[in-house]
């Protein structure tokens, strides 16, 4: 049990508005005139923030960010074609199972989780391979934070003729994404990240010249985001039953965050991330990034003499959690890393309240808050 009200500090599912649960209270048809216009607003608020015009459309799915993805890779990628995955995290290697599942022809270039994904890289692996149709990245791999160079990654794609996918699952409502400034293809996120809605509707940002059956492949039903495009152009409702109640939150949400401004998201998840950091870092628990590629959506810690393995993960989880205060449950043993979220509403006391709890944890496990940080980083040096 927890001795409080649960606040999370994870990288979504996150903290929500009050008002954003609050409109989880009203009951609607799936095929509603109200509904029909909830689903129209979502779309259209969606294809605005990405700075996308009528060259685009949203395609939202049923389930997580992950349904949106196996869908993009299931329905937009064709026998004949290639996929070049860049992976520094565990979400550029789910794009890989994926692929691999459906047998679909890929190639992979791999770089630590401290690494950004290098363009020189991937020029050169575009170069040696003509086969490759389609390039694949994380704009933030949230295995670390760590932000990849999206614009060059999409000049890139756009000047080879290339079909660029972006898993901007954990990066869309807090960075600014302007598809007229820097044009993508395709581009993923979900409403439980940025957005600040719960979880249950994952989306696609196809531009329209991809959506025809020329261009698409059919491996599924469910994740076929095509006739899903299909049923939306055609009647407005979604092809089976929707969640609705998720519907109308993440509706509420995007009303806020069109209020706040992406800018002014940012800067709030930036707030909290250098709070966080400043707080840590007297305990000798500091980020595994360096401060150019750290983004402001979550932050990967490490300490050698107090976080060393899982086990004493699992036991400093324990503890934070008995204060009320959940972080990403899981340890990351290759990097001997575990990870806190910047992104919801979080308010700062509860920062506050998690460096105090840390520090309590420190002094039952090595007497002091002291912790010396040199060892705790060195070994990262060999990810590198």
């Amino acid at each position: 049990m927890l001795s409080t009200q649960p606040r999370l500090l994870t990288p979504g599912p996150l903290a929500l508005a009050p008002e954003v649960k609050a409109s989880m209270q009203s009951d609607l048809g799936s095929r509603d005139l109200t509904f029909r216009q909830i689903t129209r607003d979502i779309r259209n608020w969606i294809r605005e923030l990405a700075g996308a015009g009528s060259d685009y459309s949203v395609v939202p799915v049923q389930g997580s960010g992950t349904f949106a993805i196996e869908g993009v890779l299931s329905t937009f990628v064709r026998n004949r074609d290639k996929v070049l995955v860049c992976v520094n995290g565990t979400y550029g290697e789910t794009a890989t199972k994926i692929l691999r599942r459906h047998r679909i022809r890929h190639a992979v270039l791999f770089w630590s989780i401290v690494q950004a994904v290098d363009v020189t890289e991937v020029e050169a692996a575009l170069e040696a391979d003509p086969d490759i149709t389609h390039l694949y990245f994380v704009h933030c791999e949230t295995t670390s934070g760590i932000m990849n160079p999206m614009p060059q990654l999409l000049s890139l794609a756009w000047q080879r003729g290339i079909i660029s996918i972006v898993d901007a699952m954990s990066a869309f409502g807090a960075m600014e994404i302007n598809a007229r400034v820097h044009p993508f293809d395709i581009l993923i996120a979900s409403g439980n990240k940025c957005l600040e809605a719960p979880p249950g509707i994952a989306f696609a940002i196809i531009r329209r010249a991809l959506l025809t059956p020329e261009n698409t492949a059919v491996r599924t039903y469910t994740l076929d985001l095509f006739d899903q495009w299909c049923t939306f152009e055609e009647t407005g409702e979604w092809r089976s039953t929707p969640p609705t109640h998720v519907a109308q939150a993440l509706r509420t949400a995007l009303i806020a965050l069109r209020q706040e401004t992406v800018a002014g998201r940012c800067n709030r998840y930036t707030a909290v991330r250098d709070q966080l950091v400043a707080g840590m870092e007297p305990l000798g628990i500091r980020p595994i990034l360096q401060p150019d590629v750290q983004s402001p959506i979550c932050v990967a810690f490490r300490c050698s003499e107090l976080v060393p393995d899982a086990d004493a993960f699992a036991s400093y989880y324990r503890h934070l959690r008995q204060a009320g205060l959940l972080i990403y449950a899981r340890f990351h043993p290759a990097s001997y890393s575990f990870r806190i979220g910047c992104i919801g509403r979080i308010e700062p006391g509860w920062i506050d309240d998690l460096v105090a709890a840390t520090q309590r944890f420190a002094r039952m496990n090595t007497g002091s808050v002291a912790i010396p940080g040199g060892r705790a980083m060195a070994a990262l040096e060999s990810l590198a």
